[in-house]
């Protein structure tokens, strides 16, 4: 597995859609109209600063896949790479179906609004209850091809 500059065989950082921050313009707006009654600077800079706390939070709260030497890694769980089974690309279509009825509850999880390609990862080891990862990414086939080298 080759590695980039940064050390990482692979990296991606899933950002909402452009969808969820068009939507989240309603918040500050909502804001701004509401402070307007008492002042309009203050309603100016509280939609400003709302806006900034949610772009900012957004950012931060976006979940990451890595895969270094022998390791994938989606947000904060990681898992050696020979404990991985069977890697199955879920398309848009069944991706709904996947998250609702046919979701394990025990399953690790990590979905993104915004992001509608899924990759399930069979899990192998005895020691573990979870049965698969079902994680979101823009890049299933490649993250699919780099897990199963």
């Amino acid at each position: 597995m080759s590695k980039n500059a940064s050390g990482f065989a692979y990296r991606e950082r899933l950002l909402p859609g452009i969808s969820f921050y068009i939507a989240s313009l309603v918040i500050p707006v909502a804001s701004y109209l509401i402070c307007l009654a008492f002042s309009a600077d203050i309603a100016l800079y509280a939609a400003l600063i709302i806006e900034v706390l949610l772009v900012a939070l957004s950012v931060l709260a976006s979940p990451s896949i890595t895969i270094t030497e022998g390791l994938l890694k989606v947000r904060k769980a990681s898992i050696p790479l020979e404990l991985l089974g069977e890697i199955e690309v879920i398309s848009k279509a069944d991706g709904f179906i996947e998250r609702g009825r046919k979701l394990d509850p025990r399953a690790y999880v990590s979905f993104q609004v915004g992001v509608k390609t899924l990759i399930k990862v069979e899990i192998r080891d005895s020691a573990d209850p979870t049965p698969y990862w079902l994680f979101a990414t823009r890049n299933p086939l490649v993250l699919k091809k780099l897990l199963t080298k």
